[in-house]
C-alpha cells in the first residue's frame, strides 16, 4: 500500500512539476524570442482590405480623414459615430464621425494645401504631410486641421537619389502637453561633450 501511495504521489508530483515547468519555459521562451528575435515584424498599414476611410465632420463641416489628429480632445462636447457608408465628392467612406465642439470654442480650419501656401515656401513642391506620426493619405485640399491647435510645422527635405525620390516631409505637431514640454526643453552641452572647449 505504501509503495502504491508513493507511486501515485510521485506520478502526481512529476505531472504538476512538468506542467509548471512547461508553462514557465514557454513563457520565458516567448519573451526571450520577442526580445532577441532577429527578424522584424512586417505590418502593411495601407492594405486595401484593412484600411477603410472614415468621413470626419466637426460642427457639421467636412474635415476629411484627419479629424481627431488635429483637434484638441479637451474641447470636444460630443462625438457621434454613424456606421453607414457615405459618399462625398465621388469618394466612398465607411462611416461618419460627427464632432461638436464646446460652445465657447470656435476652431479655425485650414486645408493642408492652404497651410502649405501660408506657412511654407514649398509652393508647387511635392509634399507628404504627417500629423502626430500619422501619414495623411487624403486629398490635401479637403483635409482640414484646426490652425489654433497647431504648435509647430517642421519641414524636412527628402532627397534619395538612389531611390529617385525627391519630396518634402511636413510634420505637424499639435498643442498636446507632451509636445509643448518637448519644445520648451533647453539643451545645455556639458563641459565634457564634443565641441565644448
Amino acid at each position: 500500500m505504501k509503495s502504491l501511495l508513493f507511486l501515485l504521489f510521485s506520478f502526481l508530483g512529476i505531472q504538476a512539476f512538468g506542467q509548471i515547468s512547461e508553462i514557465n519555459t514557454n513563457s520565458f521562451v516567448n519573451k526571450y524570442s520577442q526580445l532577441n528575435d532577429t527578424l522584424p515584424q512586417v505590418v502593411y498599414k495601407n492594405n486595401p482590405f484593412s484600411h477603410k476611410d472614415v468621413a470626419w465632420f466637426v460642427n457639421d463641416l467636412f474635415v476629411g480623414q484627419s479629424g481627431m489628429t488635429a483637434l484638441n480632445p479637451d474641447l470636444i462636447a460630443t462625438l457621434n459615430v454613424e456606421k453607414k457608408d457615405i459618399e462625398i465628392d465621388n469618394i466612398n467612406y465607411y462611416g461618419k464621425v460627427n464632432i461638436t465642439m464646446k460652445e465657447n470654442y470656435h476652431p479655425k480650419f485650414i486645408s493642408l494645401n492652404e497651410l502649405k501656401s501660408k506657412y511654407t515656401n514649398l509652393k508647387d513642391s511635392s509634399v507628404l504631410f504627417i500629423i502626430e506620426n500619422d501619414i495623411i493619405r487624403g486629398d490635401y485640399a479637403k483635409c482640414m486641421v484646426d490652425e489654433n491647435y497647431l504648435l509647430q510645422i517642421v519641414v524636412d527635405k527628402v532627397d534619395l537619389k538612389a531611390e529617385k525620390m525627391n519630396f518634402h516631409l511636413v510634420k505637424l505637431l499639435t498643442r498636446t502637453p507632451e509636445n509643448i514640454k518637448k519644445t520648451k526643453e533647453i539643451r545645455i552641452r556639458g563641459a565634457n561633450e564634443p565641441g565644448k572647449n
